[in-house]
């Protein structure tokens, strides 16, 4: 009896770290999470590295690999700086900001929102992944 309740135990805790370490944050609105994000996000320099990481992600060539590993390692450090529960709106709204600078075809939009939602697993923070309303697929 005492080994199921030592294998039950370790079987919950299991299934918690799994749940714990795949959270999603589904972004839907405007500003979901209020003022105190914005805050936030307008304190980090509305995520200005992750914005050039997202640029990026549009180059090729030996200097862009550089160029975006070292705006990864910044935009993590700028998402570290938010609460988890802002970091997604940030990177949605960086993904928009850069998105207005220039023009842009509905591919390579959609592959900017797409390398936004990733930044999450790359940073190896939480949540790991941002999921971006479907509105805002292409």
């Amino acid at each position: 009896m005492a080994k199921l309740s030592v294998y039950l135990a370790t079987f919950a805790l299991i299934v918690f770290v799994a749940h714990a370490s795949i959270t999603t944050v589904t972004v839907d609105g405007e500003n979901p999470w209020g003022s105190d994000c914005q805050e936030q996000i307008r304190r980090v320099d509305h995520l200005q590295a992750c914005q050039k990481y997202l640029d990026e992600e549009q180059c090729s060539g030996s200097r862009c690999r550089y160029n975006r590993r070292w705006n990864l390692d910044s935009c993590c450090q700028q998402l570290e700086m938010l609460d988890n529960q802002c970091r997604c709106p940030g990177l949605r709204q960086a993904a928009m900001k850069q998105m207005q600078k220039g023009e842009m075809e509905r591919e390579e939009m959609q592959e900017m929102y797409e390398a936004a939602e990733r930044i999450m697993s790359k940073c190896d923070m939480p949540p790991r992944r941002c999921d971006f309303a479907s509105r805002h697929r292409i």
